[in-house]
């Protein structure tokens, strides 16, 4: 099963939408970043203090609302229940049910606390992206059954086993690695033709890795999506 689940979530890879999607996850998850930046350098004492303090708690905020739109976004290709992403879904939600994606924030933002604050867990950046990432799907997956009337939702499990996590885990850690090793690389080799420019692209260097670090959540929808086409 596990295996079958990552062959299945390399097929998102194969898809030009998952790498918009990655783009529109760079951009509100970075850009505050940068512009960050921006204003600290122009506020000196106390303003540069609180703009640096309103920095440490909205970043999160914007790292979570990314995480959200990418895997609602590219909800039905992880899933393997279709071949294009769904773009207008995640801000169709937010018109039509700010609750529900209101909440879904707050969740994630929580989780995301708790996490950083464990021992050990909470250097894990691929278990990070991974609960975020899969409660995300699951916040998907609950109310199919009232959409699709032949899917039965009590047949699907949605905590995998021990080992099934450990792998996963394994697997995230290896992206997220690589993704910081091609991310630096490429930093590196364009700081030779133009330092500042080569300084700039360092900067994204985690987000990018950020992107490599979701293939534990695309094992995972795999592993869900395959649960949910054997219920029809």
């Amino acid at each position: 099963m596990f295996w079958d689940s990552v062959k299945g979530s390399l097929n998102v890879l194969i898809h030009w939408e998952t790498y918009l999607a990655a783009l529109e996850y760079l951009a509100i998850s970075f850009g505050p970043m940068i512009l960050l930046g921006f204003l600290m350098e122009k506020r000196n004492g106390k303003m540069q203090i609180a703009t640096s303090l309103a920095g440490m708690f909205m970043m999160p905020l914007f790292k979570v609302a990314a995480t959200v739109l990418f895997v609602l976004t590219l909800a039905p290709i992880i899933l393997g229940l279709s071949d294009d992403a769904a773009w207008s879904f995640p801000w169709r939600l937010m018109l039509v049910d700010p609750g529900a994606f209101i909440w879904l924030v707050m969740v994630l933002l929580v989780a995301s606390v708790v996490l950083a604050f464990v021992p050990l867990l909470g250097s894990l950046h691929s278990l990070h992206v991974l609960v975020l990432g899969a409660i995300t799907l699951v916040f998907v997956v609950a109310p199919l059954e009232q959409i699709q009337p032949g899917l039965i939702i009590d047949r699907v499990e949605f905590i995998p086993g021990f080992w099934f996590v450990f792998g996963v885990l394994c697997v995230g850690g290896i992206m997220y690695r690589l993704g910081a090793i091609v991310s630096a690389s490429f930093a590196v080799l364009i700081s030779l033709v133009n330092e500042d420019l080569g300084e700039l692209f360092m900067l994204p260097i985690f987000p990018i890795a950020s992107i490599f670090g979701f293939i534990p959540v695309f094992i995972y929808g795999s592993w869900l999506g395959s649960q949910i086409k054997g219920t029809f």
